[in-house]
């Protein structure tokens, strides 16, 4: 709940005279054009804002109940950044449209530019976090495949074979015995079949918002295409920012918990004569490597998901700054 009132303040106190790309768009219009832009930017920012708030409350209430003392294991931890994708982008989709007035006595000028999903974004703002996803579902079927049950016949452990005892005859040691071991949480299926499904219904929730952006009616004068463009390509960078920030989270949370898991898992004691002295121990290679390279690159991923976020949230800023700071010619009332 803090994380959200700080967002909100920090949203709506950003300085009217800061300047944005969208703005100056704004200050090209001519007075004729302001109300429309007016109408259509005040909704949009605030549809922006809606889905925000409700993304970042869901992911919050997602992830407080993954302590709960309860069957689900910490599931609600590796679910929290999908659920609060799929709250935004379906808040966004669901509030109403926002349609640009229309002046009866102008002429209508049509748009014969065909425009898709990646009309208002660089391709690889598109392509990277598919690729991320892609590679996400296809990591959870290999740690999947490699899951034990626990005691509850849930595959959500990592099982391995580690040295458990050793014997001492004549100061030598002697009889070196190994064992299965067991460590966890490991994301098998219990936590992969969910997070396969939410991820999937991600990818389907990102594609129709960034068609539904794309496919919107245009303006009749072709003086507001310019902003209608920018408005779009805003929307297109919260849309895509907000949803890799929280792939980004949900990969990063994964991937620490597979390096801690292995991390445990290639590490071995070291068989000593002095029976009542605690065992040293030694790492077993390349998987104690590999477990801490992918820790590191798991922290580098929850800070570039941090930094997404942020971009996502000056987005809405932007919007509404641009709103806020229109002029309206002398003696117009708002509307």
């Amino acid at each position: 709940m803090a994380l959200i009132i700080t967002t909100l303040r920090a949203i709506l106190r950003k300085s009217p005279h800061s300047r944005t790309n969208l703005q100056r768009h704004v200050d090209q219009l001519s007075s004729g054009e302001r109300d429309a832009a007016i109408a259509y930017l005040r909704r949009e920012w605030q549809a922006l804002l809606v889905a925000l708030l409700a993304g970042m409350a869901a992911s919050v209430t997602a992830f407080s109940l993954g302590g709960s003392p309860t069957s689900l294991h910490g599931l609600p931890y590796a679910l929290a950044g999908g659920i609060g994708a799929l709250v935004a982008l379906l808040v966004l989709n669901l509030w109403p449209r926002v349609q640009w007035l229309e002046d009866e006595r102008q002429f209508r000028v049509a748009d014969l530019e065909p425009r898709n999903s990646m009309s208002f974004g660089r391709q690889w703002v598109f392509v990277l976090p598919l690729v991320s996803a892609v590679l996400l579902i296809l990591g959870l079927v290999l740690t999947g495949s490699y899951s034990s049950t626990d005691e509850n016949g849930l595959h959500r452990i990592y099982a391995y074979r580690g040295l458990s005892g050793w014997g001492v005859e004549d100061g030598q040691v002697v009889d070196i015995q190994y064992n299965m071991n067991a460590t966890g949480p490991f994301p098998g299926w219990f936590y992969g079949v969910p997070v396969v499904v939410c991820t999937v219904l991600f990818i389907v929730a990102v594609y129709w918002t960034l068609r539904r952006i794309a496919l919107a009616p245009r303006p009749m004068s072709p003086e507001l295409f310019t902003l209608d463009d920018a408005s779009r390509t805003l929307q297109t960078r919260f849309v895509m920012a907000f949803s890799s920030a929280a792939l980004g989270f949900q990969i990063a949370g994964l991937g620490f918990v597979t390096g801690i898991a292995l991390l445990n898992a290639n590490r071995d004691p070291v068989p000593t004569a002095d029976l009542s002295a605690v065992p040293s121990t030694v790492a077993v290679e390349p998987g104690h490597t590999l477990a801490i390279v992918l820790m590191a690159v798991s922290v580098a991923i929850a800070v570039t998901g941090l930094v997404l976020l942020f971009r996502a949230i000056t987005s809405v800023s932007d919007a509404a700054t641009a709103s806020r700071s229109i002029k309206r010619p002398v003696g117009q009332v708002p509307i």
